[in-house]
């Protein structure tokens, strides 16, 4: 298994309202471990903010995505495709190595 900070991620806005960080699950954070990520935003709807909360949702997702793999998602009962899994392959691989 990676060996990235375990979800879940949280989002933290600082005091400016102009950055956030991405903060690891709180057991962590009283472990010492620190931020895992800072991100920069204009606005609410500007892509920053959008990018800051991709970010904090990534574990979560790769996680339903290997999930579904495991699980066999990619194929429904008849043999067709239900789930693109060359593509979830290779963004699991991308996550992970």
């Amino acid at each position: 298994m990676p060996k990235y900070t375990p979800a879940p991620w949280m989002l933290k806005f600082n005091a400016d309202n102009q950055t956030a960080r991405i903060e690891p699950n709180k057991e962590l954070l009283a472990q010492g471990r620190g931020h895992i990520a800072h991100v920069y935003k204009k606005d609410p709807l500007d892509e920053g903010y959008a990018n800051q909360r991709l970010i904090a949702a990534a574990p979560d997702l790769l996680e339903a995505l290997i999930g579904m793999v495991e699980e066999d998602e990619c194929n429904r009962p008849d043999g067709r495709p239900l789930l693109d899994c060359d593509k979830a392959y290779a963004a699991i691989k991308k996550a992970i190595g």
